[in-house]
């Protein structure tokens, strides 16, 4: 494990979006911290589209103290949406002390990862949060038309509101690897939605989490009018994905039902007596 360092995943799975993968790579290439280090994980490319990836992003790379770059495939057939086993491949190929996520569509500002890492290092939690922007964006063939912010359909501010319900995007904490062990820094692969939510269940009921920044802005999350979100801006959901977010919401249940505080936690949540059996849905 590398002292200090910072690996973000990102999963990509189309290469027709290398415009938007570009935008996303230029916001970590100009972070101010170092080191850095970069591992997007692809869905099933082609070499051709690992090369034509590699391709479109050395103009970038080759700017002075760039990040190492590192491209993972994910070449299995099945399962055919392999989202969460992406997280997975880039958990572990990862290699320094800190890691974080970026979907490729999204953009992290030049202080995030300085800030996030300063939290964790004075703190020694586990888990750093800040907050990330919602912006309205007009997807077009050649270019992304940013046509505003949009009220953030997530809202809270501290450890008891996550354990409520999920507030925090996917880029908008760091993790330090040297606190949280393997089998809790990892995602369940049996969903595909609300993946990260049931990973900081997990990691905020196991160890103490920081939220003195959750006010932060560090990032932009775009809400694109093409249907490429999770959930649409119309927030209509197909049939197929009406029963999967059921059976999803169903397991994130069982998870608060199941998983036990951790005594630090407890007290970190303002309880007197820590009891050895509280689980979270019991708080």
């Amino acid at each position: 494990m590398i002292k200090n360092q910072v690996d973000c995943i990102i999963r990509f799975h189309d290469v027709h979006r290398l415009s938007e993968l570009n935008r996303c790579v230029f916001s970590l290439v100009g972070q101010k911290y170092r080191p850095l280090r970069i591992i997007i994980v692809v869905q099933r490319f082609t070499p051709q589209e690992i090369a034509d990836t590699r391709a479109a992003l050395a103009p970038l790379l080759q700017l002075t103290d760039a990040p190492e770059l590192t491209i993972e495939n994910w070449e299995s057939p099945l399962p055919a949406d392999a989202r969460t086993e992406l997280l997975n491949r880039g958990l572990a190929t990862a290699t320094g002390q800190y890691v974080g996520f970026l979907d490729y569509d999204d953009v992290l500002y030049p202080e995030a990862y300085s800030i996030l890492t300063e939290r964790l290092k004075a703190t020694g939690k586990a888990i750093a949060f800040a907050t990330v922007r919602v912006i309205n964006a007009n997807v077009f063939p050649e270019f992304i038309h940013v046509a505003g912010l949009k009220n953030a359909p997530f809202s809270g501010e501290n450890l008891s509101d996550l354990f409520k319900a999920n507030f925090c995007p996917i880029h908008s904490f760091l993790i330090d690897r040297s606190i949280v062990s393997p089998n809790i820094l990892s995602f369940d692969t049996s969903i595909t939605w609300e993946e990260d939510y049931d990973l900081l269940l997990k990691i905020c009921a196991a160890y103490p989490s920081d939220f003195a920044e959750i006010k932060t802005p560090i990032g932009d999350y775009y809400y694109k009018n093409d249907g490429s979100n999770s959930i649409p801006m119309n927030g209509v959901l197909s049939k197929k994905h009406t029963e999967e977010y059921e059976r999803v919401k169903v397991f994130i249940e069982t998870r608060k039902k199941t998983t036990i505080l951790a005594p630090e936690v407890q007290k970190q949540l303002g309880l007197l007596k820590p009891t050895p059996t509280l689980t979270i849905q019991n708080l």
